[in-house]
């Protein structure tokens, strides 16, 4: 391989009962956050069944602490079985709200942006707080024809925060790739500042940040 591991990765699909042992000493304060899934680890949805029955077991167990997921919400069903099981906050990554951009860079299989915003809406009728992992590229995130379709996005579905994360790829292998594809954004640049300037304007009542605070979606 051309770069060492920082981690090795299990080799098995952890029991419901391994997740409860794991997860519950997580949970022992208000401000604990135990977590499932980040993006270089594959989509935890996957998993629905076992951390359906996990959630429900630690939920029954302890109602302390943060339960999240980090996902692309490409199942909509799974993910509202998990907020009723005691999901309390979600994650959800978005390179573009754009359809097609959306599709150049996470090459969904068997879902569509469409799906990821009914998903969104599922987790916010059950009380869920729902974050987007912004995937940010200079010049492309901050493209007047970009922020459009963001902030018509966040107009019709309820995010209660945007993360801003640094989109961590090659730029030249990426916007090559962009223009190959003729999916180059339209409008000028407003730059990072303008475009984050721009979204606390647009919604003032957004939380923009970089990480996952603890956060009881339900009373």
């Amino acid at each position: 391989e051309c770069c060492p591991s920082p981690q090795e990765r299990i080799a098995f699909t952890p029991t419901v009962e391994e997740v409860v042992e794991v997860g519950l000493p997580h949970l022992a304060g208000e401000e604990a956050i135990l977590s499932f899934g980040q993006g270089c680890e594959g989509e935890p949805l996957l998993a629905g069944k076992v951390l359906k029955a996990a959630i429900s077991t630690l939920r029954r167990q302890t109602k302390a602490g943060t339960i999240n997921i980090n996902t692309n919400a490409g199942l909509p069903a799974v993910l509202e079985e998990l907020a009723v099981a005691g999901l309390d906050t979600a994650r959800v990554s978005l390179f573009s709200a754009d359809p097609a951009s959306y599709r150049f860079y996470h090459r969904p299989r068997g879902y569509t942006l469409d799906q990821v915003g009914e998903a969104i809406g599922r987790l916010d009728r059950h009380g869920v707080f729902v974050s987007l992992n912004l995937l940010t590229l200079p010049g492309f995130t901050d493209r007047e024809g970009q922020v459009e379709k963001l902030f018509a996005f966040l107009r019709r579905y309820p995010v209660g925060m945007i993360q801003i994360r640094n989109l961590n790829i090659d730029p030249d292998e990426v916007w090559t790739r962009l223009g190959r594809e003729k999916l180059a954004p339209a409008g000028k640049a407003l730059g990072i500042a303008g475009f984050l300037a721009e979204l606390k304007r647009e919604f003032p009542r957004l939380v923009v940040g970089n990480y996952s605070r603890a956060h009881r979606g339900r009373p």
